[in-house]
């Protein structure tokens, strides 16, 4: 199954082929114990197939010195992912929800991806505005939680 590796650490993002069903060498190329998917749909969608992202589940307090990050569309509004610690994998998922080979081409997905250094700290609780609404649904905002994984070292490429 063709897959696409994003590594921060090495800034790379790259080709590659799964063999099997691949779970395991999926939580392999992530390095983590549980994977879940990082970003909106990167192509597609659920009646012709898409591609999607999967990224690291672990708890981010029982990762080792998290300062490799990446983010999808970071220069949209709203980006299609959060800021990512750690490597994330692009596969397919075709009409039946089944993981399959990844369509986008690599010169469509590189201009997408922004890395990053960060320091991960924690997270910070913060009132949120109220009233608000989203997408035309009216949503009351009672509290805000948020990453605090400020940039280190002036990178941002």
């Amino acid at each position: 199954m063709r897959a696409i590796l994003v590594d921060p650490e090495t800034v790379a993002i790259t080709d590659i082929v799964i063999k099997g069903d691949g779970i395991e060498e999926i939580r392999d190329l992530i390095g983590c114990r549980s994977f879940a998917s990082g970003a909106r749909p990167l192509r597609g969608n659920m009646e012709t197939g898409f591609d999607h992202l999967l990224v690291s589940d672990d708890y981010m307090d029982e990762r080792s010195d998290a300062r490799f990050w990446f983010q999808v569309d970071a220069d949209k509004n709203p980006p299609s992912s959060h800021p990512i610690a750690g490597r994330g994998l692009i596969t397919g998922v075709d009409t039946q929800g089944e993981t399959c080979d990844a369509v986008i081409a690599l010169e469509d997905l590189v201009p997408r991806i922004t890395f990053s250094r960060r320091k991960f700290r924690g997270f910070r609780v913060r009132d949120g505005r109220g009233d608000i609404e989203v997408n035309g649904v009216a949503m009351y905002e009672p509290f805000v939680v948020e990453m605090d994984a400020p940039l280190i070292d002036g990178m941002n490429e």
